[in-house]
């Protein structure tokens, strides 16, 4: 029972930073076994999780303790049990960037003082990583041609390339414009947006708050900007871009954003049509949330401003043909996993192998 729950436990280890989350999953075991013994001991638990500089241990002791015979006879005292086992988890850093072009130079490209912070995850480029005057921390970086620049710890190079884990994910988006929401240009008021098409762009300035319902958001044929002071949240939802569409946050605009919790693009906060190749620009201070993944396979996601990016999210996924990151933002890549009620797809985030029991 031990070495179940302490396998149990630590295969929790590779999904959340949480350590709680593990020792929860240990302890829900333990009961659960206990719970169909027929006239179990009673049982006492003492669950942790150890931090060593190679990795993490969840440690499960197990003390019981069943009546004696004859009163206290039979032995004196009673029956004394005790088991102990640790295990950890065997697998691969999760992956949250991924830069799939594998054609041309500087495709992940860091510039000027900002930086890109993924200290749990896996920065991985099929071609090269430039670090021009800014940096790049993670749990592991990797390139399959070069790696230059401020890069902590030391990155990998002659990587094996990692195929478009969404390559089969059906992008098409709706025939035309004959229904849904047609241009929109906002610098006041509450603007609610239903899930469905929206055509030839939504504009929103001043003090616009603009909030998306629920649902698959398509946008066709124009840009979604949000700029000055304006204010763009949604829960549960996910923005499509078409060939003529993308997003711009720009000046102080706020945005907080949370993917999809089922449906087809369960996970995704927002992904580009395959045919997509602009660029899809961040360059507000105030973009504190986007919990998801940014697949954007053909076009390039870049990074502008002063400040943190995505700091508040559970968990953020990048997955575009390039990513430029310049000025001085902070791109924030959180990997607590199981911290959000939005799920990870297959493919990236955590890919864990199993657990095994360890001395």
């Amino acid at each position: 029972m031990a070495d179940a729950a302490a396998l149990a436990g630590a295969w929790e280890l590779g999904l959340a930073i949480d350590d709680k989350a593990a020792i929860a999953r240990a302890e829900v075991f333990v009961k659960g076994q206990t719970s169909e013994w027929a006239e179990a001991p009673t049982i006492v638990t003492n669950i942790s999780v150890e931090e060593t500089r190679t990795q993490r241990i969840i440690r499960v002791t197990l003390n019981g303790h069943r009546p004696s015979f004859f009163g206290s006879m039979l032995p004196p005292g009673g029956w004394h049990f005790h088991a102990r086992a640790s295990a950890t988890t065997v697998g691969m850093t999760p992956l949250c960037v991924l830069v799939s072009g594998n054609s041309g130079s500087k495709l992940l490209n860091v510039k000027d003082k900002a930086s890109i912070s993924a200290p749990a995850c896996l920065v991985h480029s099929n071609r090269d990583i430039e670090v021009e005057g800014g940096s790049i921390r993670a749990a592991m970086t990797q390139a399959v041609t070069r790696a230059n620049g401020a890069i902590n710890p030391a990155p990998g190079t002659g990587a094996a390339p990692i195929e478009d884990p969404f390559a089969q994910l059906l992008l098409m988006p709706p025939l035309n414009c004959s229904a849904g929401v047609k241009g929109i240009d906002k610098k006041s008021g509450i603007v609610r947006i239903p899930a469905g098409i929206h055509c030839g762009g939504i504009k929103v300035g001043g003090n616009t708050q603009l909030i998306l319902e629920p649902g698959e958001h398509w946008f066709l044929a124009g840009a979604l900007e949000v700029k000055e002071n304006a204010t763009l949240r949604g829960q549960d939802v996910v923005l499509m871009f078409d060939l003529a569409s993308k997003f711009v946050f720009e000046d102080n605009a706020m945005v907080t954003l949370e993917g999809r919790r089922s449906g087809r693009f369960a996970g995704f906060v927002m992904a580009a049509t395959r045919n997509n190749t602009q660029d899809f620009i961040i360059s507000s201070d105030n973009v504190d949330s986007l919990l998801g993944v940014i697949y954007v396979p053909n076009a390039t996601l870049m990074v502008d401003g002063t400040d943190d990016v995505a700091r508040d999210s559970a968990w953020t996924v990048l997955v575009a043909e390039a990513v430029e990151l310049k000025g001085s933002p902070s791109l924030i890549i959180n990997a607590n996993y199981a911290g959000s009620a939005v799920p990870v797809p297959q493919g990236v985030g955590p890919r864990t192998g199993g657990s095994t029991l360890v001395r």
